[in-house]
C-alpha cells in the first residue's frame, strides 16, 4: 500500500486543514481500515488531521451526529492502540522507542539501528 491508496482519505480532510497524512507507510493499512470502519458508521464524516504523535497514530475527525461520533471515537481508539504495536515504517510488529524527546513505534531492529531505545 502506498500514499496513493489513501487519496480518498486525504480528500475527506476539512478545507482549511493541511491535506496530507503525517506518518510513515507502515501505518497506511491501519489508516485505510480505520477510515473504512468510520465511513460505514458515517459516510459523511470529516477528517481534520491524521498523524503520528508520541509514537501513536492520531486520527482527528468530526461527525454531525453525536451518537455516531461516540461510536466512531471507539473505533479510532482501537486503531490508535493497534498503532502502538505496529512499526510505523514497515507495518510489522513494533514497540514504543525513544530517541531524545522523540517517540516512535518501530520494529526493535529498526529502532536499534537508528539509535532509538525502548521507552
Amino acid at each position: 500500500m502506498d500514499i496513493n491508496d489513501l487519496q480518498h482519505i486525504v480528500d475527506r480532510i476539512h478545507p482549511g486543514y493541511t491535506k496530507r497524512i503525517e506518518c510513515s507507510e507502515g501505518w497506511y493499512q491501519l489508516i485505510f481500515d480505520c477510515d473504512a470502519e468510520l465511513a460505514a458508521i458515517d459516510p459523511d464524516y470529516t477528517i481534520y488531521q491524521v498523524k503520528q504523535k508520541f509514537g501513536s497514530l492520531r486520527f482527528y475527525f468530526d461527525s454531525v451526529d453525536e451518537t455516531k461520533k461516540a461510536q466512531m471515537s471507539d473505533v479510532v481508539r482501537e486503531y490508535e492502540l493497534k498503532s502502538l504495536r505496529t512499526c510505523e515504517l514497515t507495518g510489522k510488529p513494533g514497540v514504543i522507542m525513544k530517541k531524545g524527546l522523540w517517540f516512535k513505534t518501530l520494529a526493535p531492529e529498526i529502532g536499534d539501528a537508528a539509535g532509538y531505545l525502548l521507552a
